[in-house]
């Protein structure tokens, strides 16, 4: 009986002794990412209170909100039908949409698959309310068949 008590105790100080660790290591990761970042935002103390008869909606319109996800994706394949497995998901990694490009089939193939690299796709998330992080990212999955992906963020200027 003893011995279970002691297993028991033991099991419980590791595991406070890992969360505190945890903790440590989650808030010193949050404080280096946002020390590069500079503080945006903006404070109104003289705007009147909303009263419970306005719906939250008609605070913000609906233009300046970004796309969901779905939209997102059929507006990619419906602007690049040559991709194939498009997704939009967002994790702990931030967001990102991405997708198959097959072999390619001919000159008009290749042709709008440039196009798409070159900022075609950004412009198509653009107008969903995303942003792109930076370049596509192409990985070789098969001869010939590449699996891209795209970071992206809500635009400036947006509301979620």
């Amino acid at each position: 009986m003893a011995k279970n008590r002691k297993a028991a105790r033991r099991a419980l100080v590791l595991g406070g002794i890992a969360a505190i660790v945890a903790s440590g290591a989650w808030l010193v990761q949050r404080g280096a990412d946002g020390a590069d970042r500079p503080v945006e935002g903006l404070v109104r103390v003289d705007m009147p209170a909303m009263t419970a008869s306005s719906p939250p909606s008609a605070a913000l319109p609906a233009a300046h909100l970004p796309a969901l996800p779905d939209k997102v994706i059929a507006h990619v394949r419906q602007a690049y039908p040559l991709l194939t497995e498009v997704d939009f998901r967002c994790d702990a990694g931030g967001c990102a949409v991405t997708a198959t490009i097959p072999p390619p089939t001919g000159d008009a193939f290749l042709k709008q698959r440039q196009e798409m690299l070159l900022g075609g796709l950004a412009r198509t998330v653009a107008a969903d309310g995303y942003t792109m992080l930076g370049p596509v990212q192409m990985d070789e999955v098969a001869f010939n068949v590449f699996r891209i992906r795209a970071a992206v963020a809500q635009a400036r200027g947006q509301v979620r």
